[in-house]
């Protein structure tokens, strides 16, 4: 986060010079004692925001939790310690968590601004869906179970769900014409292409020769388009067609501006960066459903220009260190 602050002001400080969970462990969850932090206690502001510890813990254990399943369906040892860009692997675990910590206290700070609350009737609906799901898992008790290996218990839950209720309504408000929000997407503008790929890989001359012969392949072609979907397919991007939002970063920089030069059904010719070697071909817009993607990237970027204030307990959290004692809790509830 551009704005982030490496710690609160003296209150909050000293707030959470105890933060041990050890005269509350029996009522605490997982998550604190994992972390030996109070789950209550605050541990970071998001623009001024206070988020309890357990939110944060919830994301960190929801990160740890990911990268562990990768390394494990790609069948390789997990070291926290691996050099990753901008850090260790741990530090990765710790910064996604708190983008996705700050991105929820986004939408609520969103929605305190532009006067979005859930109604009678949507809070209904919130339990209504609690009951829903506790049958499909076999019963109250058995989903209690399993929100509990999460760190969540019935109050939790409800309230994070209760964050993606105001993620819909702001949604709603901001394609609401007249709306204070209304304006946000006027300006929305995207193309659709699709790409040809070759990975520079160890040798980034063979690949330079190989897309030269997919383009002349391309050109000789007496169905150019069908022909860039077989190549396309061929290639090392297995995206696919996909709509491009300016800036979003979906291609480097130097493929999205000559992509924007392209009428629809045209081609690029070999284009260079620093992946390899791309063929772009621009088609017909999709962007109907645009809009969407249009909202998740302003309040992406809103929560990345948030201010956000951790506490000492913060920077004193150890991923590797959480991660282990929590495999380990889990294991003994088991």
């Amino acid at each position: 986060m551009r704005k982030r602050m490496a710690a609160l002001g003296l209150a909050l400080c000293l707030g959470l010079s105890g933060c041990a969970v050890k005269g509350e462990e029996k009522n605490a969850s997982l998550l604190g004692r994992a972390a030996e932090l109070g789950e209550e206690l605050v541990l970071l502001t998001v623009d001024g925001r206070e988020v309890p510890a357990w939110r944060y813990l919830y994301w960190l254990a929801f990160t740890c939790d990911q990268v562990r399943e990768k390394y494990k369906d790609a069948g390789l040892s997990l070291d926290w310690e691996t050099p990753v860009p901008g850090g260790t692997l741990a530090d990765y675990a710790k910064d996604q968590a708190l983008a996705n910590t700050a991105l929820y206290a986004t939408v609520e700070n969103w929605a305190e601004q532009y006067g979005c609350a859930l109604s009678e009737r949507e809070r209904a609906a919130l339990a209504e869906t609690w009951e829903e799901q506790s049958a499909a898992r076999g019963g109250e008790e058995a989903y209690l179970k399993e929100l509990a290996a999460l760190g969540l218990d019935r109050l939790r839950s409800e309230e994070l769900s209760e964050v993606g209720m105001l993620y819909a309504k702001l949604y709603d408000l901001c394609l609401t014409e007249g709306s204070e929000l209304s304006g946000l997407l006027e300006n929305t503008d995207g193309l659709t292409v699709d790409r040809i790929l070759i990975s520079a890989g160890e040798d980034r001359e063979a690949a330079r020769e190989k897309a030269a012969e997919v383009f002349s392949r391309l050109n000789s072609a007496e169905d150019p388009a069908a022909a860039f979907s077989v190549l396309a397919a061929e290639g090392d991007d297995a995206a696919g067609p996909r709509t491009l939002l300016p800036g979003d970063g979906t291609l480097p920089p130097a493929l999205e501006e000559a992509a924007q030069t392209l009428e629809e059904g045209q081609c690029s010719g070999i284009l260079e960066s620093e992946e390899g070697f791309s063929i772009l071909r621009r088609l017909v817009f999709q962007g109907e459903d645009l809009a969407g993607e249009a909202f998740d990237r302003l309040l992406q970027a809103a929560a990345e220009e948030a201010l956000v204030q951790t506490a000492p307990a913060y920077d004193n959290l150890d991923a590797a260190a959480f991660d282990q004692a929590l495999a380990e809790l889990r294991a003994e509830k088991t």
